[in-house]
């Protein structure tokens, strides 16, 4: 019998509602924009079938995708239905088949014997069955020379899509073998005599061979688990739908059971999910299926759901009673219209496949008449828009908003992290949404870095200098700079080669030196030393605790921070313990492993809340935000490449035929997902909702998101107009507060370096891609540990150099032999290991000589080989400059003829100016960074400025124009990547030359403005 409430709250409904709660029988699709009360249907309709039909709570089914959403589902059944409503079965699909599991554990023995493994330890496995493969010469594709991992996440990724689709290794082969078809008939439109034809067929083969090897893993992977009683987290779904496939008894079973099922955010089910449904209804004489979604806002892709689904659906169940629940009981109409100019620019909507759906949505909540329009505010800068936002929204709590109805939603977690932070330092409450990674904090990252150091105290003088700077250890930042000043004047001068660490345990040189605090430094580096060797003799979780309480780290945070930074800590703390359990051999070199693969892999290690923290600004992403709701929005940084257009490099792509990828191309897809999680974001506001964007950040120039100009007729344009003051203020609260100080005295010394610098084009190019490398590695000196990558350049370099020497000196060009000798001497004086040594051997050798097989029957004598500038006094504009060419060659035979006014004629050598690059070769569009219709493409084109640095140099050093007259610039690509050798002579316009002077003015004045280091160092 219905109770009153169930009467008072239908009788709320409008006409498609009531529709959708009357319809008990059959097959429904219930199409509920945002805010048009779904969960309410949904928790009516349940009680409406167990009225009509005197079916038992215990008969229907109700399956969303969250776990959030199955306590917003059973707190309405328990309102209309009181305890009855607790009969009701409502979970997420994973907890769904974890009851199957637990009701027929007969059925299930192989799973209940196993143990799960997480996302690490999955791909942990797949590391081990490339080693295998790559050792057994049976993986090509997906390797790498210098990266033997280099698809490893991506193996991982699409082993995940394959088994969210429920496809095994058999369906596998079958889909590849159409795929080489497909691929097949392509190829015949193509006349075999032109060049398109070998390409296209020699990138369908490496797709397939890609796609081969990748099942060969993939069914490695599966009997890996099988054979260790393992499985992962997409095997449970996969096992109640394998099971169900092949058990007709167990179908029947949950047929008869469930004669009502309700799937909510139907759109953002995978295949795999489906099937277990369909399995189940295929037993049934009559299926009596509502699914609810919105196609508009399913955003979900990336983990296998897709809006074909409810394409699909009408397909499956051709007399499918469509329901459009298009009234808005959340948003103002501007809001509204604004979301609605938005969305209709996608073209995979359902209301474009089937005719008979309109979604146009209207308000019919308590702000339909209310006349506050959508707002987009134009900063100058990033911290201009920051600024704005966090005064805004001070003046809206003043006025009255609640904190809790007061949202910044954003695109990534990293955002919400910055915002966050950006917020609270500004004497703003906030609760992020955000499923904290705590290795993302600072508090965690001073931890692992320290232990980082304890395995190896001498492992990475760049970490180590930064622990020393960091707050937690309260040593003096200026006592560092100097420290770091006399190291490395003693190390300039080749006398010493001494590491942080010795220079402050030779007592001689660390006496001499005038610091504040020098029992400070002796106190840290003895701590240090002392860790090193506890670790040998105490066992991880013991060591830890010690570790913890000398360091003084919770200490600190009690004093200095908040609850969820001890959180953080209490958690990492509890991992180490729960991976002890599971290795009792754990020690801090697999530790720092294990964390290592979380971190290159981007998987986060989730804080375990102690304490529920409520109210505050809720700062969230908008994957984060679906189905929830706020009086007042901000969604800053709409420009292009954040909100839409993420740039996406698919390694691995997976072939058409899965997951309905072949229903649009794969760059239109991206885009129109991104387009629907702008809508979700949009729609979560009810009355206010302000929009901006910068038109900068640091040096780089950022474009207003397009998304804009689909809906700038709905939308009220502002500049943003702060105050110098109130930017101030903002970038203050920001730097009072960093764990790394950034003292005056710090602002001072940046000062004074800048008085006797000079800029090479390495210099130029480190501040133009990252000011706070340019400042460590240029102003600071930080000492930096070289890498495989920077190693291998640096010797093949050298290598070259040497040679060309030899064959200047002597007047005859060295043998082969002499190049492959002296590489293979100077790289095994280099710090690498065992594989690595192998690998840049193998490839060094290989591409020394077919560099000289290419070089030798032309090779002419250099002129100068590393023509230095580093000793004269170069200006250009009031510019000290400075640099290094690599080689100087003549170009033709005869001396050129130079007249100057004034001057008496004389003869010059037309040269090139030569550079050396490994890597693979590039072409003129990748070496200026322009694309092929000749527009600049942002933060790209390094070798081409580099290149004209080196032409500025020449023009202002009299010595060099006295003998040379500069007829060429080139890059001469000597590693032979791919097998091609390529000397490239970048030829260039007057046009192109002022630009490069332009921007070399413009880096000039922001590395001498104080105001703008101040800034970067807050960030």
């Amino acid at each position: 019998m219905k109770n009153s409430s169930f009467l008072e709250e239908y009788n709320k409904l409008n006409t498609e509602q009531q529709k959708a709660v009357d319809s008990i029988y059959g097959q429904i699709m219930v199409v509920a924009g945002p805010g048009s009360g779904k969960t309410q249907i949904i928790g009516l309709r349940t009680a409406n079938i167990i009225e009509k039909t005197g079916v038992n709570p215990e008969n229907i089914l109700i399956t969303t995708f969250t776990d959030a959403g199955v306590i917003a589902i059973k707190k309405r059944l328990v309102k209309f239905l009181g305890n009855t409503g607790y009969k009701v079965t409502v979970s997420t699909i994973h907890s769904f088949s974890q009851d199957v599991i637990k009701t027929f554990p007969e059925k299930f023995i192989e799973y209940k014997a196993s143990t799960a493994i997480d996302e690490v330890e999955s791909l942990e496995i797949i590391k081990q069955i490339i080693d295998e493969l790559v050792a057994e010469k049976s993986l090509v594709e997906l390797t790498n020379d210098f990266d033997k991992y280099l698809y490893l996440r991506d193996i991982k990724s699409r082993i995940s899509t394959l088994k969210t689709e429920a496809i095994n290794k058999q369906a596998f082969d079958i889909i590849i073998k159409k795929q080489e078809d497909i691929y097949a008939e392509e190829l015949s439109e193509i006349k075999p005599t032109l060049k398109k034809y070998e390409t296209t067929k020699l990138s369908q083969e490496k797709h397939i061979n890609k796609l081969r090897e990748l099942n060969l893993i993939y069914e490695k992977y599966n009997h890996y688990l099988r054979n260790n009683s393992l499985y992962d987290f997409n095997d449970m779904i996969n096992f109640v739908y394998e099971k169900l496939q092949n058990d007709r008894e167990l179908r029947l079973f949950y047929a008869e059971t469930f004669q009502f099922i309700m799937l909510d955010e139907y759109q953002d089910t995978n295949n795999a999910q489906n099937k277990i449904m369909d399995l189940i209804l295929s037993e049934a004489i009559e299926p009596n299926i509502m699914v609810v979604g919105d196609d508009d806002q399913s955003i979900y892709r990336f983990q296998g759901a897709n809006i074909e689904n409810m394409l699909d659906f009408s397909q499956k169940y051709p007399e499918t009673n469509f329901i459009v629940l298009d009234k808005n009981y959340r948003s103002n109409q501007h809001i509204l219209d604004l979301a609605g100019a938005l969305i209709e620019n996608n073209t995979e909507r359902l209301s474009n496949k089937i005719k008979s759906i309109n979604k146009t949505l209207t308000s019919a909540g308590n702000l339909k008449d209310s006349q506050n329009k959508p707002s987009i505010f134009k900063a100058v800068n990033d911290l201009e828009e920051q600024t704005f936002i966090v005064n805004k929204i001070k003046d809206l709590i003043a006025n009255g908003i609640s904190k809790e109805e007061i949202a910044v939603i954003v695109r990534s977690n990293k955002e919400v992290e910055l915002w966050s932070e950006l917020l609270q330092k500004n004497e703003v409450e906030v609760e992020s949404k955000l499923k904290s990674n705590i290795l993302n904090s600072p508090y965690v990252d001073y931890i692992l870095s320290y232990l980082e150091l304890i395995e190896n105290p001498y492992s990475n003088e760049e970490k180590l200098i930064n622990l020393v700077r960091n707050s937690i250890t309260g040593l003096n930042s200026i006592d560092i700079l100097k420290i770091n000043r006399k190291l490395y004047e003693l190390n300039y001068t080749r006398k010493y080669k001494l590491s942080f660490i010795d220079f402050l345990t030779d007592n001689k040189l660390f006496e001499e030196l005038e610091l504040q605090d020098k029992k400070g430094f002796s106190d840290f580096i003895e701590n240090l030393l002392s860790f090193n060797k506890d670790i040998v003799s105490k066992n991880i979780g013991e060591f830890i605790g010690e570790f913890i309480s000398k360091t003084g780290i919770l200490l600190y945070i009690e004093t200095h921070s908040d609850f969820s930074d001890l959180e953080d800590i209490f958690t990492l703390l509890n991992k180490i313990k729960d991976w002890n359990q599971n290795d009792k051999t754990l020690n801090i070199k697999k530790l720092l492993s294990k964390i290592e693969l979380y971190k290159k892999y981007n998987f986060p290690i989730t804080r375990q809340i102690l304490t529920e923290k409520k109210g505050g600004v809720q700062i969230l992403t908008s994957h984060g935000s679906k189905g929830l709701e706020y009086d007042a929005v901000f969604i800053p940084g709409l420009y292009t490449g954040n909100w839409d257009n993420k740039r996406t490099i698919d390694k691995l792509k997976l072939p058409n035929l899965i997951v309905g990828e072949g229903l649009q191309d794969v760059k239109e897809k991206t885009s129109e997902e991104d387009r629907r999680l702008f809508f979700v974001a949009l729609t979560r506001a009810k009355d206010l909702l302000f929009l901006s964007y910068s038109a900068g950040s640091g040096s780089k120039i950022l474009l207003e998101s397009p998304f804009i100009g689909e809906i700038s007729e709905f939308l009220e344009i502002n500049n943003i107009q702060s105050t110098q003051n109130e930017i101030r203020q903002i970038s203050e609260n920001m730097i009072k507060n960093s764990l790394i100080k950034h003292s005056d005295l710090e602002l001072e010394y940046i000062k004074n370096f800048l008085e006797t610098y000079k800029i090479s084009p390495s210099d130029l190019n480190t501040f133009l891609e990252n000011p706070i490398d340019f400042l460590n590695r240029v102003v600071f000196k930080y000492p930096f540990i070289d890498n495989k990558y920077t190693i291998f350049g640096k010797v093949y370099h050298r290598t070259l150099e040497l040679f060309y020497l030899k064959f200047k000196n002597e007047q005859k060009l060295p043998e082969k032999s002499y190049l492959t000798s002296t590489f293979r001497l100077l790289i095994e004086k280099e710090i690498l290991t065992p594989e690595e040594l192998e690998n840049a051997l193998e490839k060094g050798i290989s591409g020394l000589e077919g560099y000289y097989d290419t070089y030798s029957k032309k090779s002419e004598v250099p002129l100068v080989l590393e023509y230095s500038f580093r000793r004269k006094n170069l200006i250009f504009e009031n510019i000290p400059l400075t640099g290094t060419v690599d080689k100087i060659e003549k170009i033709g035979e005869s001396n050129s003829l130079d007249t100057q006014a004034g001057q008496l004629a004389f003869f010059k050598d037309k040269v090139a100016l030569v550079d050396y690059k490994t890597g693979k070769a590039k072409s003129i569009g990748e070496i200026k960074g322009i694309d092929k219709f000749g527009n600049k493409k942002p933060g790209e084109g390094k070798y081409f400025r580099q290149l004209m640095f080196y032409k500025l140099l020449c023009e202002v050093d009299f010595e060099f124009n006295s003998k040379f007259s500069v007829g060429s610039l080139a890059l001469d690509f000597v590693e032979g990547k791919d097998g091609v050798y390529k000397y490239v002579e970048v030829d260039y316009s007057d046009e192109e030359y002022n630009e490069f002077k332009d921007e070399l003015k413009d880096a000039w004045n922001k590395i001498n403005d104080i105001e703008f280091w101040r800034e970067v160092l807050t960030k």
